[in-house]
């Protein structure tokens, strides 16, 4: 059994390598494309950010006096470019003139008697829509900050005025709050946010590898069957002097490897990308989780494997069976949905919100579903809760065993060659619906 195994995986994998959408899709795609969109997505961010640090307005007082000149020159200070500009001239940027600036800047009669009045002064901000990208809304942003910075420098003074003598800081914020993490019974310097904003960039991830893993390692199975009833060539592989069990394991084995390189292709593509989306204002931006003892253990990682293991493997001899009841490749493809919806479902879910945190029925839904561990191994990896995981690898070797088992039954059987799920009526389009509102336009 050894040898014939051994040469239906080289078989398989040979197979697989040599179709060239399997190299394009699950090797060279994850390997080019996920780098080259978190080099853009790293590169158009900073690009914003250089934007948003050379600000050219376009000024137009109304007020003349002395309140909108101290903010003329509270915005100079600050490295905005202030250009002034006429009424008429604003008018004709609103029209579609061409102006050599990011936005206009009005202020309005009054706006100096305003705020010596303890009154509402207002600035009105013109920003003109042409692209509708990101970037066009970064100069008023910007401009809002430093309108709320003057607004603060107002209130001080006001505060000031009032209490001579008092720091207008302690009488505007007379109960303060600061925020430490209790992390493994050491205390940190560090919000709870920035340390769970941290986690969360690091663990959607793995969640999203898992799936397109699980996924794209079924479709392959599913093809493999597929392709041999539609090219007719299973009925040789079974005649051939090997047992049919080592045909199904091989297949499984054969997936296997060609997904092992997969993974680590998209590992690899999927931490660029998501390092290119995470570098710019990602919470918790600088913070090491190795300082903070978060450092996933060996047992953890051990433990994340074996589940990833249990559910590769049932996810095939899923796969394996579905194909088995198809006639060709499309069929597959499609019937292959069913397995994705227990891989995507659950994964979502735990992407966002621990699994015991969740109501007592959503938690026996996930639990049933066996892909769903290796998501919550991922997260235990911080956690150290390793109870639901150990529960899960039972389950799932339970599941795992039952699934193979009749995968294999179905191997040994002719049924493997006449089984057929026709979903589709003779001369029907597959669709009742469709099929029903044809019939009757006939008649």
């Amino acid at each position: 059994m050894g040898s014939g195994l051994l040469n239906i995986v080289k078989k398989e994998v040979k197979e697989m390598v040599r179709d060239p959408r399997l190299l394009l899709g699950m090797i060279i795609v994850p390997l080019v494309m996920f780098p080259v969109m978190g080099l853009a997505m790293s590169a158009s961010m900073s690009t914003v950010e250089e934007s948003a640090s050379h600000i050219e307005i376009g000024l137009v007082d109304h007020d003349m006096a002395m309140r909108s000149s101290e903010f003329t020159s509270f915005l100079e200070a600050r490295e905005v470019i202030v250009t002034h500009y006429t009424d008429a001239e604003m008018n004709d940027f609103i029209a579609g003139g061409e102006y050599d600036v990011d936005l206009f800047v009005e202020i309005p009669v009054g706006f100096t008697a305003e705020i010596e009045s303890n009154a509402t002064a207002y600035v009105v901000l013109y920003t003109r829509m042409e692209t509708y990208s990101i970037s066009e809304g970064i100069p008023a942003d910007v401009v809002s900050d430093h309108v709320y910075e003057y607004r603060q420098q107002l209130l001080d003074e006001r505060i000031s005025q009032t209490y001579p003598g008092q720091d207008p800081v302690l009488v505007e914020n007379p109960v303060l709050v600061s925020s430490v993490s209790i992390v493994d019974g050491e205390v940190h310097q560090t919000r709870p946010t920035d340390i769970t904003g941290q986690l969360m960039s690091q663990s959607i991830m793995m969640p999203m590898v898992l799936m397109i893993l699980l996924i794209l390692a079924a479709q392959l199975a599913a093809v493999s069957v597929a392709m041999e009833k539609e090219e007719k060539t299973l009925e040789t592989l079974l005649t051939m002097p090997v047992a049919r069990s080592s045909i199904l394991f091989g297949k499984i084995a054969g997936v296997v490897a060609i997904s092992a390189l997969a993974v680590v292709a998209y590992i690899f593509g999927f931490s660029i990308y998501m390092g290119g989306m995470m570098s710019v204002g990602s919470p918790g931006a600088g913070l090491s989780l190795s300082d903070l003892g978060l450092v996933p253990s060996l047992e953890g990682m051990v433990l994340l494997l074996v589940t990833l293991f249990l559910s590769l493997v049932s996810a095939l001899s899923l796969a394996v069976l579905i194909a088995s009841f198809t006639e060709d490749v499309r069929s597959a493809q499609s019937l292959i949905g069913v397995i994705a919806v227990p891989i995507f479902v659950p994964a979502l879910i735990l992407m966002f919100m621990d699994i015991s945190q969740m109501p007592t029925v959503i938690q026996g839904v996930i639990m049933a579903i066996p892909f769903s561990y290796p998501i919550i191994a991922s997260k235990a990896l911080y956690t150290g809760e390793y109870l639901y995981v150990l529960i899960g690898i039972v389950y799932q070797v339970i599941f795992t065993t039952i699934t193979i088992y009749l995968a294999a039954r179905l191997f040994s059987s002719e049924k493997i060659l006449t089984a057929r799920l026709n979903l589709k009526k003779k001369g029907g389009t597959g669709f009742p619906l469709i099929d029903l509102m044809t019939s009757r336009k006939k008649k």
